[in-house]
């Protein structure tokens, strides 16, 4: 199962949470992927992606960024067909 979490970052804060983003993903194979263009209040959407076997990395990541995360964060689980 892979976890896809989505979340939304103020301009003002991205560089900042980027740095808290790297800080807690350390080794692990993390993707951060973001929209390119920001929402008409200026804010970047933002998606983690986890590979199958990582996703117990996810509530340290989460805490880590809980000061520059504008609204919830949204996780959603997909498994593989086939």
């Amino acid at each position: 199962m892979q976890l896809y979490v989505y979340y939304r970052v103020a301009d003002e804060n991205v560089d900042a949470a980027l740095i808290a983003f790297r800080k807690a993903r350390v080794e692990a194979p993390i993707e951060l992927l973001h929209r390119p263009e920001p929402d008409a209040e200026g804010r970047w959407t933002w998606m983690e992606i986890y590979p199958e076997g990582w996703g117990h990395r996810e509530p340290q990541v989460a805490a880590a960024m809980a000061a520059w995360v504008v609204g919830a964060r949204k996780v959603e689980r997909f498994e593989m067909l086939g």
